[in-house]
């Protein structure tokens, strides 16, 4: 899934390449279940289609229902269940149908463009505000702050640790980039780095 995550992993000592548990679990043969839907789904690598979450459409590799017309993409497959964003204290759940016919409450309440009421979205019942399902989870919802990683010797030789990057803090060591969002920090040498250029 290339989601960079500090969550168990399986690694491969010939080729280092690591898979999250998450993606293992999803893609071993067999039945899966799905919250959304009351059929188990398989995955079915080779075939096309839409999307039933994000309405994406013609998508290789999808989880699907084989007694009805289900898909799901790996990604919305993997949303979590219940999510966090700044703008609400609550947390929000994930939802698979919009029962309201009102067209205006048809807007994510975090972007303030108009929504698909079809697809699913993220909503909090204290609030009464709903997302859009990109607009909720933070880019890398699977990493915690403050957790120190352990990195190749050839890419640094301390282990580095999951910052928030603050405005005054250096560019990226690698590519001189500023960071955005987070960054991968090593206290000993002053190493700021995206992890994407460790």
């Amino acid at each position: 899934c290339d989601c960079f995550s500090n969550a168990f992993a399986y690694k491969c000592e010939a080729c280092k390449q690591c898979t999250c548990i998450r993606c293992i679990i999803a893609l071993t043969p067999g039945a899966h279940t799905c919250l959304g839907h009351k059929h188990p789904l398989l995955f079915y690598p080779e075939y096309k289609g839409r999307c039933v979450a994000c309405g994406e459409d013609d998508i290789k590799g999808l989880f699907r229902c084989k007694d009805c017309d289900f898909s799901l993409d790996h990604k919305c497959f993997s949303l979590p269940i219940t999510s966090q964003h700044k703008n609400d204290q609550h947390l929000l759940s994930l939802a698979y149908g919009d029962d309201n016919s009102y067209s205006e409450s048809h807007f994510c309440d975090i972007c303030e463009e108009s929504r698909n009421p079809n697809l699913w979205f993220y909503h909090c019942a204290t609030c009464d505000t709903s997302a859009h399902i990109n607009c909720v989870p933070s880019e890398y919802p699977f990493i915690k702050l403050g957790s120190i990683f352990k990195v190749l010797e050839e890419a640094h030789e301390h282990p580095v640790t999951v910052v928030k990057k603050i405005y005054y803090y250096p560019n990226c060591s690698k590519c001189g980039e500023p960071c955005f969002d987070f960054a991968l920090e090593c206290t000993e040498c002053n190493f700021i780095v995206h992890d994407e250029c460790l």
